[in-house]
């Protein structure tokens, strides 16, 4: 074991003080910081064993932060962060550290199987990888003659290129994301207004943040790169952190002041705010005439029928309040706001972002240094040659949805179950729709009924409840095993480019996605066969990096292998981007008067458009909020055994008014059914336990997502493993005689089962956040 000298010393706390100081000697000093610290080493100091390391790219949740597999015998060990990595800088979350879990996960599929019996009965036979891939060759050849009859969902489209090629090279259009429960909304939302999806806060750098809905600091898409940025902005510029929500967040409880928000109504909270700040003239006149399509005459006589006194009525946040911190908001330089899918998920999701959007952009905190900023990220290649997408379906453009730029899961089954989209054969890819979408029995329901759906492929680690649901189960390896490059909007708003590499083989016979596809695809041949001719994955990824500047002069795709990470180390924020050629709209500016929204018949300028469902509501009855936290996830943590025994349940939080109003103590079972609308004969109820507390709204019950699991495995279950399961578990996770929670400690509910589909109207994304319930106690 190498001694750290003095010298060392002095050098390692140097280059940690550099490494706080990233913005401006990102990773150069950073990644020296590493090799002192781990590179010295030859051995792990508690088991003596040779330890190595190899840096990759996380996929517990959609941040995408880099993360290093340490490794000891060939068995990865641990799971820390990337110092090196512009997103997460060096921290990684728990989720992310638990991927090992995952890794060995007990109960993982090694072996390919097919079904031998009803569907859903969970009787398989283990077969050969030969097998499987004949079978499922030659029915997708016999399916061919309607390729627009085979449909590939999985978790997020936009980051599953070989999910696309391979549909595509079918010939079918519907490669289809599940990205209902994230941002959907917000996507097209910000798509409309100043034509790219998304938005990056530049919170270090703000000096007054305005959060909606969102809880930044525990769950959100770039979740631990904004937290860090967050802190930041708040210790070193002071900045004042002001935030609107239905409930008590982790965000909330560290913010200069909280707000309560009746469920539905941050449209018109942000919309009386923007109406102050042109009333008063605080706006910024220049910006608005020279980037934007409308002008302050016309935003201010929109604006004025969203008084302070309105939103109050309507709102439950006084109109002093609304007024004094618009003032505050327009007058301190720079600002910002943050959102997420807590904002977007109504019904009126798409206007809610709008109107949130429209507070940076008539104080010009668009694009600045601390404002709201056009998101950075690089561009990968498509290799040649490139498949031609096909003609949309009903399925990957819904009619009724001319706006969403992307098909979601939820609406795809809408269409199914409808019968406007014939299937012949579905392939799912890491996605769990039986338990992730919206009306999760009528899901299962549809996946059971072989009529609707008459072969279903699942690609899976996990026997999840879509997994369980299937004809055949391809057993696909974990992020840990697997290869594929990342571009995400940079935190730091300089774009960087990701390396997914495997820090250890694919375990037993498991295979990664991309070889799946690129075998099938030789195996089907009609034409499929000429796009993925690639010899390799490498070979794959270079051809995907290619068009990256700088990046081949760097080392390619061996730089990223050594460093998981590159970008142009001479980049620094380019604030004002669209000042050279504008902005990515039919118009050139941000369309705040969206003429794509007036022409469909929809508010074409930022407006408040209430829900009806909650102005009926009566005493008896809630809006269900179901929020994300930083441990579980739909479709990959379940499993986790470090992450379940924090959050093995999810009592459902209703206010101590409300409580006692119902004759509910905490602890109390209780349920919660949902509202049916007149004609629907079936109920559709979860039981639950009452978590009651003063931090959520009185007409709010809220409950977490990600546990309440039918399948998935012994650990997300809450079953206790039997002796001879231990023996052979063992080999995977010795840990796993230490689990100690069951269903006697509560496994908590699925509470999107009982949510119907509900697609928003401009966005398409799922409409979580209108659900109405009614609360007793059982």
């Amino acid at each position: 074991m190498r001694n750290i000298t003095r010298r060392d010393f002095l050098k390692l706390g140097a280059a940690s003080t550099a490494v706080l100081a990233i913005e401006t000697q990102f990773g150069p000093i950073a990644s020296a910081a590493e090799r002192l610290i781990e590179g010295g080493r030859s051995v792990n100091r508690t088991s003596g064993l040779p330890r190595s390391f190899l840096p990759s790219t996380c996929t517990q949740c959609p941040a995408g932060c880099g993360n290093i597999g340490y490794i000891e015998e060939s068995r990865v060990v641990k799971i820390g962060g990337n110092t090196t990595h512009l997103s997460n800088q060096g921290s990684l979350c728990a989720r992310g550290q638990a991927g090992i879990n995952a890794l060995y996960d007990p109960d993982r599929l090694l072996k390919p199987m097919r079904r031998n019996g009803l569907r859903g009965k969970n009787n398989w036979e283990t077969i050969t990888w030969e097998e499987a891939y004949g079978e499922v060759a030659k029915t997708l050849a016999a399916a061919k003659a309607n390729p627009s009859d085979f449909v590939f969902m999985t978790d997020d489209i936009d980051h599953d290129a070989i999910g696309r090629r391979f549909t595509y090279a079918y010939g079918s259009p519907n490669a289809i994301g599940s990205t209902g429960f994230y941002d959907a909304n917000k996507l097209v939302a910000t798509e409309l207004t100043w034509g790219d999806a998304g938005d990056v806060p530049d919170v270090s750098k703000s000096k007054y943040i305005l959060v909606f809905g969102a809880n930044p600091l525990e769950s959100n898409p770039q979740f631990v790169g904004l937290a860090r940025r967050m802190i930041d902005g708040i210790q070193r510029n002071q900045a004042k952190l002001v935030v609107f929500d239905v409930r008590l967040t982790n965000t909330s409880t560290r913010a200069n002041e909280s707000y309560y928000v009746n469920p539905g109504t941050f449209a018109l909270v942000a919309l009386a705010m923007a109406n102050v700040i042109m009333q008063e003239g605080l706006y910024d006149r220049g910006f608005i005439e020279q980037w934007t399509n409308v002008s302050p005459a016309q935003l201010t006589q929109h604006l004025a029928k969203y008084t302070p006194e309105r939103a109050e009525a309507e709102t439950g946040v006084s109109a002093l309040v609304i007024r004094r911190i618009a003032t505050e908001f327009a007058n301190t330089h720079p600002a910002t706001t943050i959102s997420d899918a807590m904002l977007s998920n109504f019904a009126n999701g798409v206007q809610n972002e709008r109107a949130v959007m429209l507070l940076n952009i008539i104080t010009g905190n668009i694009d600045v240094k601390g404002g709201l900023c056009l998101p950075r990220k690089y561009d990968l290649a498509e290799p040649a040659p490139v498949p031609t997408v096909p003609a949309p379906s009903v399925l990957s453009n819904p009619p009724d949805l001319p706006l969403a730029s992307r098909g979601s899961i939820e609406k795809a089954l809408q269409q199914i179950k409808e019968g406007k989209q014939r299937v012949s054969v579905l392939m799912t890819h890491g996605v769990n729709p039986a338990y992730s979408s919206a009306d999760g029995g009528l899901v299962e329901d549809m996946l059971r009924d072989e009529k609707m759906i008459p072969y279903h492929i699942a690609v899976t680690p996990f026997m999840t409840e879509t997994a369980l649901l299937a004809d055949i189960i391809l057993p696909e390896t974990t992020f840990l095993e697997d290869w594929d490059v990342e571009v995400r909007p940079s935190p730091e708003l300089v774009p960087y480019v990701s390396l997914r590499q495997a820090v250890v083989p694919p375990m037993e016979s498991t295979a990664a996605f991309f070889d799946i596809a690129a075998k099938l695809a030789n195996l089907v041949k009609g034409g499929m066969e000429q796009y993925f001719t690639f010899k390799t994955v490498n070979d794959y990824l270079k051809a995907r990096i290619a068009n990256i500047p700088g990046l081949a002069q760097a080392g390619g795709l061996e730089y990223l292998r050594q460093h998981g990470v590159w970008y142009d180390p001479k980049t620094r924020p380019n604030y004002g981007s669209f000042m050279a050629g504008g902005f990515r709209t039919p118009s050139g500016r941000i369309e705040v008067f969206s003429s794509r929204l007036a022409e469909k018949n929809f508010s074409a300028l930022p407006s408040y458009e209430p829900i009806a469902a909650f102005r009926e509501i009566k005493d008896d009855e809630m809006v269900l909020t179901i929020f994300d936290t930083a441990l579980q996830t739909d479709a990959k943590t379940a499993n986790c055994m470090w992450l379940d025994e924090i959050q093995h349940d999810n009592p459902a939080w209703i206010n101590s008014v409300t409580a006692a109003r119902l004759g509910i103590l905490h602890g109390d079972p209780i349920k919660l059914l949902r509202k049916e609308k007149s004609g629907v004969a079936k109920e559709r109820s979860v039981l639950s336990t009452a978590f009651v507390t003063e931090g959520i709204h009185p007409q709010v019950v809220a409950m977490a997502n990600g546990v309440g699991h039918t399948a998935f495995g012994h650990i997300a279950e809450g079953e206790k493993m039997v002796p001879d399961e231990i023996e052979v578990s063992a080999l995977r996770d010795p840990n796993i005689t230490l689990v100690w929670w069951g269903h006697k400690d509560g496994i908590g509910v699925n509470a999107k089962q009982i949510v119907p589909i509900s697609p928003e109207p401009i966005g398409g994304g799922q409409a979580w956040g209108d659900m109405v319930v009614t609360i007793a106690k059982v």
